[in-house]
């Protein structure tokens, strides 16, 4: 273990011994860190937080902080985040509210400078984050999305799979997997088909998907009739990305982004 003098950590806190801890740092009782992380200079890890392997915490970062939630009273709230992570300078993330309820991140995942993950959001896997995007508490986001620089992610929104935020975008409603997003008032601009492409999804897959967003997106159907439409037809139900976005906005709570931008929709 490589840990500079002038770092506090506490007796309690669990930390593999490959793990490199930079100048100033404060590891808090309750931590857990797996093997190769490196926590950089004047890092603050406290709560009940527990972290994979591998993951590299630039100076500043902030995990495991109380919520800013004024129902929060000191409940035993946890952050668990998985492995292979990149957070960036100033990075924060906060404990749940809610007694046993835990935020999450994944693995693989790049979140910028300044990024905030409020409590109880669940951040997947391969996911960016430019800076200073901001998730407020409750938020949920699928593996592999892009959230531009600015963008900010209203309580209780669900951002799916494979979807690029725009920079400075305002979500306020559940974004569908697939599909690219901009502006304040955020509409939607098109298929993110070069996300798809990149992500492995086939030519055959990506045409696919590409059926499902016009008829979601410009066809006259209302969200609940392309919905139906897209039920009855079984054979498309077997594809995977299909039956992905439809059951996403069958369990949306807040509605979805229908709109298209007239102008530079791009598919």
């Amino acid at each position: 273990m490589s840990i500079h003098p002038t770092a506090i950590i506490a007796p309690e806190a669990r930390i593999h011994p490959t793990v490199k801890v930079g100048p100033y740092a404060v590891i808090g009782p309750n931590v857990e860190i797996g093997e190769n992380c490196e926590i950089g200079a004047h890092c603050y890890v406290d709560g009940f937080t527990t972290m994979g392997s591998g993951n590299r915490l630039s100076p500043f970062v902030s995990i495991g902080c109380p919520p800013q939630d004024i129902k929060f009273d000191g409940q035993k709230t946890f952050v668990k985040i998985g492995s292979g992570n990149h957070f960036r300078e100033y990075v924060t993330i906060h404990l749940a509210e809610g007694e046993g309820h835990e935020t999450t991140v994944g693995d693989k995942n790049l979140l910028m400078a300044y990024v905030h993950i409020a409590h109880n959001c669940h951040v997947g896997s391969n996911i960016i984050m430019a800076n200073c995007a901001t998730l407020a508490g409750h938020v949920h986001v699928g593996d592999r999305a892009v959230i531009g620089g600015f963008a900010a992610i209203h309580q209780f929104c669900r951002v799916g799979s494979l979807v690029m935020v725009g920079g400075m975008s305002k979500i306020v409603k559940d974004v569908p997997p697939f599909i690219k997003i901009d502006g304040n008032p955020a509409r939607v601009v098109g298929l993110n088909t070069i996300g798809l492409k990149r992500n492995g999804v086939s030519r055959e897959g990506v045409d696919q998907i590409r059926k499902l967003f016009k008829l979601v997106f410009r066809s006259d159907y209302n969200v609940s009739q392309a919905r139906d439409e897209l039920l009855s037809d079984q054979e498309s139900m077997k594809n995977p990305y299909i039956s992905e976005f439809v059951e996403f906005i069958k369990s949306s709570k807040r509605g979805i982004y229908k709109r298209v931008r007239e102008s530079g929709s791009g598919e």
